[in-house]
């Protein structure tokens, strides 16, 4: 099958919204690899998650959401979309989800129809209760983390030229204060010489000392960094695809947000 990464997302929320028995989830899986990375905050808590633990993951949310008599149908459907960009093989959303998060934050990451790597992000006002899923034992990647190490370095000392050099020539970029997806070396200096001129508030606020950082992770090509800034008001999610210790693709999206750039 093959679908780009807005057809495979559409497909995605249509499958949830008419998540009525169980058959209508497996189609929501479906659009998962077998291959699948997922670095995950939607409880208030961090996993890393493969096919089997995502799959565990979501069918025990549906029990635990059916026994409540909760009506995921009616909860997708107030979805508000806040951001949504995507290119072929890369799509970042933002949404809220009354009453349980004022941010979240989905990016995709898709080969062959399917979605190989994923990080989901939300912003909760208290913890949810456990799902008893424990994270998938995936190895952490050293190398991939200390790219993004360096990135988030070059951000807090507002080094243009590090940053643009820690980019592949074609990497692609989907962020929320940009109006359209990023990819090649001029938008690249651009991108990086926006962060840093125009949208300075925002990546101080994630780079500053006082700000909690809530997720920290790297698995296979896939690294995030998720914070939480109580007096600024402010919150977002920084996932990198790295390889060959250059970052091919990144997505930057902040609670608090307009294009910048």
């Amino acid at each position: 099958m093959t679908r780009t990464a807005e057809e495979l997302m559409t497909h995605h929320i249509n499958s949830m919204m008419s998540m009525k028995k169980d058959s209508n989830l497996d189609e929501a899986l479906s659009d998962y690899s077998e291959e699948l990375v997922a670095i995950t905050r939607l409880d208030g808590r961090t996993r890393t998650m493969g096919h089997d633990t995502l799959t565990s993951v979501m069918r025990t949310s549906l029990s635990f959401a059916v026994k409540l008599g909760m009506d995921i149908e009616n909860a997708v459907e107030k979805l508000n979309f806040l951001y949504r960009q995507s290119t072929e093989n890369y799509i970042t959303l933002v949404a809220s989800m009354p009453p349980f998060s004022s941010f979240a934050s989905f990016t995709y990451m898709v080969e062959n129809g399917k979605a190989v790597y994923v990080s989901g992000f939300a912003k909760t006002a208290v913890n949810m209760p456990s799902l008893g899923v424990k994270a998938h034992p995936f190895p952490s990647n050293a190398e991939a983390m200390a790219v993004t190490d360096r990135h988030f370095a070059n951000l807090k000392e507002h080094n243009i030229e590090e940053l643009i050099a820690g980019y592949a020539d074609d990497a692609i970029i989907l962020t929320n204060l940009c109006e359209r997806p990023l990819e090649g070396k001029e938008d690249i200096r651009r991108y990086c010489g926006g962060l840093i001129q125009r949208a300075g508030e925002k990546i101080d606020a994630l780079t500053d000392p006082a700000a909690k950082i809530t997720v920290k992770e790297a698995v296979a090509e896939l690294s995030c960094i998720g914070f939480q800034h109580r007096a600024k008001k402010q919150c977002g999610i920084l996932t990198q695809r790295i390889r060959d210790g250059k970052i091919i693709f990144e997505s930057l999206t902040f609670q608090e947000a307009e294009p910048v750039i």
